[in-house]
């Protein structure tokens, strides 16, 4: 069975996928200007990929079932909608918004699934 079947297998990858995105955005000192507006081809190639995380962290998002979303706060319409965006917009996104998603929306989705794995008895580290 594949892990990503499962909510706990996709709650541990929304967990990982975020907390390595933030942890490297922190170690590449990636700011919101460099994000936005990249300087050169290396940031515009890290902007990408932060993007990609993002998309694979909504992409598990999206696929909770309707008891964890529902339960443990998961806002499945808006992940959703930022998933369809990053998905099908082809290099029409709009950064800025993306950059709230990191800055707001991030921990959000760290926090319920904490709360899921909380209530569940399993620990994500």
């Amino acid at each position: 069975m594949n892990a990503k079947n499962s909510d706990l297998g996709r709650i541990q990858e929304i967990y990982d996928v975020i907390t390595q995105t933030k942890r490297q955005i922190k170690a590449l000192n990636i700011t919101k200007e460099r994000f936005l507006d990249p300087p050169d081809d290396a940031d515009d190639l890290i902007a990408e990929g932060v993007m990609n995380r993002v998309l694979r962290a909504t992409e598990e998002a999206g696929r909770l079932s309707d008891e964890a979303a529902e339960n443990y706060g998961f806002d499945r319409r808006g992940v959703l909608g930022v998933r369809n965006r990053l998905a099908h917009a082809y290099g029409d996104v709009d950064r800025e918004v993306i950059w709230l998603v990191i800055e707001r929306d991030f921990d959000a989705l760290l926090e319920s699934c904490k709360k899921y794995c909380d209530d569940k008895g399993f620990d994500l580290e």
